[in-house]
């Protein structure tokens, strides 16, 4: 996320606090607290409704502790530059000020059937909310060691293959394999990130759009998009231009269209992973063996 003055701004002054809520707090949460004491205590010998009453109150009090650490989550992802590019596309335009918002003393605090909000562009907004943005919004280190290990693990195979022989010609490089490997790290991690940030030291996914066969038979109307004009057929086959591919990764990374995402995401790995492994290894196809190297891998398998 391409991080402004203001998020650091903010960001910096709740990390200085260590999270600390304000006094804007506070005040915004007395006018519930004070209604919740006052049920509480006109609840009277009515055990079951004092109970559900002093339930309440606790509740109040373990949110606050709640938010007090989100704050600090939220403000130290800004300040350590660990948010995706992913908040830079088109359709997450408003994330920002959505964090800005929550961040800043000057959005007012309310509560709202016993929960602690900020109202957040007419919305209110609760820590939750706030959860599940920031989980979407940082990038996916955990997915990207995970496949940083893959690619390590097929080069080293492909330099044990190679240290057997000059050329590799009996490469044991299970591709089939590694791509449920893939498979299994993308499903579990934050799509989001892995479409928009550089995960194995190359360009990110969203640059390579711009060259995949794989969306040719794919529609824009399918993703949710509008063809460009003077499109006739609303087909994804005409050359893109890199507005038209952040838009598109944006799309696939919405529900309901991450299942053709993990496909792509994982056929765009499996070919790096394959790449490492056959320049590690020096493996060469059939046709490209000289005759002896022919005559040796025939009778390898003729004598097993």
């Amino acid at each position: 996320m391409n991080i402004n003055e203001k998020n650091l701004d903010l960001a910096n002054e709740i990390i200085s606090k260590d999270g600390s809520l304000d006094e804007n707090f506070f005040e915004g949460v007395s006018e519930g607290v004070s209604q919740l004491q006052q049920n509480y205590l006109a609840a009277g010998q009515d055990k079951t409704t004092a109970s559900k009453e002093m339930a309440n109150l606790n509740g109040v009090v373990a949110q606050t502790d709640s938010i007090k650490e989100t704050n600090k989550m939220l403000a130290q992802a800004i300040a350590d530059g660990d948010m995706s590019s992913w908040n830079d596309s088109e359709h997450t335009k408003d994330h920002k000020e959505t964090f800005n918002s929550w961040m800043s003393k000057d959005t007012k605090v309310v509560m709202k059937d016993n929960k602690i909000g900020k109202m957040i562009n007419g919305k209110f907004t609760t820590e939750n909310d706030i959860d599940k943005l920031l989980n979407e919004s940082k990038k996916d280190f955990a997915s990207m060691t995970a496949l940083g290990e893959i690619v390590l693990n097929a080069t080293n195979l492909g330099k044990e293959d190679k240290g057997i022989k000059s050329k590799a010609i009996n490469n044991s490089f299970n591709e089939k394999q590694t791509r449920a490997q893939i498979m299994d790290v993308v499903k579990k991690g934050n799509i989001k990130s892995l479409m928009f940030d550089p995960v194995l030291d190359g360009a990110p996914f969203v640059e390579e759009i711009l060259e995949m066969p794989e969306l040719k038979n794919v529609t824009y109307k399918s993703l949710g998009l509008t063809p460009p004009k003077n499109d006739d057929d609303g087909m994804i086959n005409e050359t893109l231009t890199s507005s038209d591919a952040r838009k598109i990764a944006s799309s696939l990374s919405e529900e309901g269209n991450q299942e053709l995402a993990s496909e792509l995401i994982t056929d765009y790995f499996t070919k790096i992973v394959a790449q490492n492994n056959k320049e590690a290894s020096g493996s060469t196809s059939y046709k490209d063996m000289n005759n002896e190297e022919k005559t040796a891998l025939k009778n390898k398998y003729l004598n097993l």
